[in-house]
């Protein structure tokens, strides 16, 4: 607009020109918009000659929150047996997996792992029809996206898009969550389960988090076998479950997925475990309040001081305000709690006083670096959980 005004002063017939310009500029920005949407649907054209040139199994991983940790876990069992490729990092969308797949995916791969992220109803389905499916897993369904999603019900109803376009036994849920439970019980179809509450198909018991690693039962086949893993929680046991009942479907034998699990790498940001002068467990990446919990439960286990640092759980859209005093009321072990900016300060301090937890135990930082100052003295056996990270919007 300074641009338009100057131009207008000083040169007479300059507002001539500029009404001119005006007048096609959404002429030009529709066909800017027509442009990028054939040159995007060329190139996911090219992505889905690819795969039917080379034909690799898809599994496909949808999920509220753990789909990239089960992607990664269950690369590293496949890759015992088959040739497998899996998307990277959170590459959910059509571009993003169309991207990988023209760019990466090999004409020898017999596997390949993609994750299907959604933010608004239709884009499970939409990945489905693009990419296609052979086998699924559902690693759970959570109060997330309520913007675009508006209701749980609506969540909840695009995960299942995989499940009803599976073939029996080709899904694998995980039964311990609610929201899972219910809807499958409204369409039962015979399909792989995994708990850490109850009998199932892959079960898990006694988890305890000892020395930063998780040690827990399980039970494969009615045998029970002792299991250690760098993975850290409960949620994360759950994770390694999802990866090998799909990896017992696509026969991968018993004794290669006992051998890897203790050998399986941590992800960078989910609950990663790090040594400094202090024990820092970076859960940055995290966004829910159901993961949340399981990482207050692996800091409640920690000797020393415990440290949250947060912004809260970001984006959860009407329910923002319930979710964050939710998550203040979760917090009565902790010695200190680090709120980083204003979006959630007022929730998450309501939920801190509903359970009297010590004001000198708050701390307001309007950054992440101003929090940096507060935990400078601490000693190596105290830990700092940081949960969530802040998107650059809401700084």
């Amino acid at each position: 607009m300074i641009v338009i005004s100057v131009l207008i002063l000083h040169f007479p017939y300059s507002n001539i020109l500029i009404l001119s310009l005006l007048t096609f500029l959404p002429i030009v920005a529709k066909f800017l918009d027509v442009y990028d949407f054939v040159r995007n649907k060329k190139f996911i054209k090219l992505a889905q000659e690819k795969l039917s040139t080379y034909k690799p199994k898809i599994i496909a991983i949808t999920g509220s929150n753990g789909k990239t940790t089960v992607k990664n876990i269950l690369l590293q069992l496949l890759s015992t047996k088959y040739k497998a490729q899996a998307s990277p990092s959170s590459y959910n969308t059509p571009l993003g997996l169309s991207k990988f797949i023209n760019n990466e995916l090999k004409s020898d791969t017999e596997v390949i792992i993609l994750e299907y992220g959604a933010r608004k109803s239709g884009d499970i389905k939409k990945l489905i029809e693009i990419f296609g499916a052979d086998f699924g897993i559902i690693t759970s369904i959570a109060p997330q996206h309520l913007e675009t999603f508006k209701s749980i019900e609506n969540i909840v109803k695009e995960k299942f898009e995989l499940y009803y376009q599976l073939n029996e036994n080709h899904c694998v849920l995980n039964i311990d969550n609610e929201f899972i439970k219910n809807e499958y019980l409204k369409n039962k179809k015979k399909n792989y389960f995994v708990s850490t509450k109850k009998h199932a198909k892959i079960y898990a018991k006694s988890i305890k988090i000892e020395n930063f690693k998780t040690k827990f039962k399980i039970f494969i086949n009615n045998s029970s076998y002792d299991i250690e893993t760098n993975l850290l929680g409960r949620h994360n046991v759950t994770n390694i479950l999802l990866a090998s009942a799909m990896s017992l479907i696509l026969e991968i034998p018993i004794e290669n997925i006992l051998e890897t699990v203790p050998k399986l790498n941590l992800i960078p940001h989910r609950l990663e475990f790090i040594k400094s002068h202090i024990n820092i467990l970076d859960d940055s990446y995290n966004c829910s309040i159901a993961s949340a919990k399981e990482s207050l439960f692996v800091l409640e286990q920690t000797k020393g001081k415990k440290i949250l640092i947060t912004p809260g759980i970001i984006e959860g859209g009407i329910s923002e305000y319930d979710l964050n005093f939710k998550l203040g009321t979760m917090c009565k072990n902790l010695d200190k709690i680090i709120i980083v900016g204003e979006h959630n300060k007022k929730a998450l301090t309501d939920g801190l006083n509903s359970i009297n937890f010590h004001k000198n135990k708050i701390v307001y930082a309007s950054t992440l670096e101003d929090a940096s100052t507060y935990y400078q003295n601490l000693s190596e056996e105290d830990t700092i959980l940081f949960l969530n990270d802040l998107p650059d919007d809401y700084h």
